[in-house]
């Protein structure tokens, strides 16, 4: 029994190095997913409980620097980083689109808002169209940069087309901070939305453009 000890002891010596051996090459696992945290606002008036009409948002437009997964990070003017490890858990456009399509359902107090395509049968009035050109951090700020455009889809015009630019100090210099920062961004983005929205239905309704 004992001629065979040195051949076990190299046996079990070769598969603990082999398994050290694996451990070395494995990557770290180190990336970190983020989402937009919802908002919850208060409704900004009950009349729109009334409208029977749709509210269609378009496919959000990216920069074509947003069209990256990770979290960007301003360095000079006019360049950013894109993090490696800090990414976005989903495609930012309809992360962005998500949060919006919530947003308006909130200060509207109406279920009658929908991304595209939306449902298949619908009186669809209002279309939502939003370019986001800026959509990243510094190491004291938080910017955004959209451009926003509502039509009448049944008189087929732009009744508004506006920049919509805002920046936010960071409560916290992490990236949990600049995603805090970037959900309040797309909350007030849409809280704009809706209230151009509203004024636009209300002239409508003074006039009598239905």
């Amino acid at each position: 029994m004992s001629a065979h000890h040195p051949k076990l002891r190299h046996h079990w010596f070769i598969l603990l190095t082999l398994f050290l051996l694996s451990g070395c090459f494995q990557p770290l696992n180190d990336t970190t997913l983020h989402t937009l945290q919802p908002i919850r606002q208060q409704a900004l008036t009950p009349e729109w409980k009334n409208v029977g009409d749709l509210i269609l948002l378009m496919p959000v437009q990216l920069a074509a620097h947003l069209q990256r997964r990770g979290l960007l990070y301003q360095q000079l003017p006019g360049e950013t980083r894109s993090s490696t490890t800090h990414l976005w858990a989903g495609p930012l456009d309809q992360l962005v689109s998500q949060q919006i399509v919530a947003g308006l359902k909130d200060l509207l107090a109406t279920e009658n808002v929908a991304a595209f395509p939306g449902p298949r049968f619908g009186a669809l009035r209002y279309q939502i169209e939003v370019e986001l050109n800026e959509f990243s951090s510094d190491d004291r700020q938080f910017s955004i940069t959209a451009v926003y455009t509502l039509s009448d889809v049944r008189t087929k015009t732009i009744f508004v087309r506006k920049t919509f630019h805002r920046t936010y100090d960071h409560r916290r210099f992490d990236h949990t901070g600049s995603v805090d920062n970037a959900s309040q961004a797309v909350a007030d983005l849409s809280k704009e939305i809706a209230l151009s929205l509203l004024a636009a239905h209300r002239q409508k309704t003074t006039t009598g453009s239905r």
